[in-house]
């Protein structure tokens, strides 16, 4: 999870903006022509900073549920499931947050008593029995904290790739608006042409921002 950050899957469709023809093209040497930093532009945006915030939030919620369960590893299956189903909701009633820290502490409490138990030298039948259960919980939630791991991992840059191709639209839409009203025939994005001049990117981010 450490490894998967918003900003770092990078503007792969950044390209798809090599051209926004507005107009005639390429058709006479009187055109006009501008640049656009699309990256940026996006980054900068209203959108684009809600995404990254929205990804930051995803992000802690499922880190922390991955290390609470490898701190406490006597949790059942129907526990870390439904800690699960619980963590990754963006917005939590005051019944889910309640029962989040309930079954939380009861975790943590179950994870005590293991401790305690494998520190004791005398133990009756029933803890023994107690202690082979949470040994049982222990191995079987190493497997459930992996497949956790790879499933959100591959939510998540599901879901940024999703938000990507949302925000090149809102973007592209954006510069082909400044484009029209200024006249000009055809932006480059600035990658293609980094030389260029009449940069668009501040005019199309308050283009892009203006549109909610």
């Amino acid at each position: 999870m450490k490894n998967v950050g918003f900003l770092q899957l990078g503007w792969v469709f950044a390209a798809a903006l090599l051209a926004v023809l507005v107009g005639g093209g390429f058709q006479d040497a009187s055109q006009k022509v501008g640049v656009v930093d699309i990256s940026k532009m996006i980054e900068a945006s209203d959108f684009g900073k809600g995404n990254q915030e929205t990804f930051a939030k995803m992000r802690k919620s499922r880190e922390d549920l991955l290390e609470f369960i490898d701190t406490n590893r006597v949790l059942t299956t129907e526990q870390a499931t439904r800690l699960r189903d619980l963590a990754v909701k963006m917005t939590q009633t005051a019944e889910e947050k309640a029962e989040f820290e309930r079954l939380k502490a009861e975790v943590i409490a179950a994870n005590k008593k293991w401790t305690e138990l494998s520190t004791k030298p005398n133990l009756t039948a029933e803890e023994r029995t107690l202690l082979e259960e949470y040994s049982r919980r222990s191995q079987a939630m190493g497997d459930f904290a992996q497949r956790l791991l790879n499933g959100f991992t591959s939510e998540m840059t599901g879901w940024a790739d999703q938000q990507k191709l949302r925000s090149l639209e809102k973007a592209r839409t954006a510069v082909q608006e400044v484009a029209k009203a200024q006249g000009y025939n055809v932006v480059f994005e600035i990658g293609i042409a980094p030389y260029g001049a009449n940069d668009l990117s501040d005019a199309s981010l308050v283009a892009m921002n203006a549109k909610k």
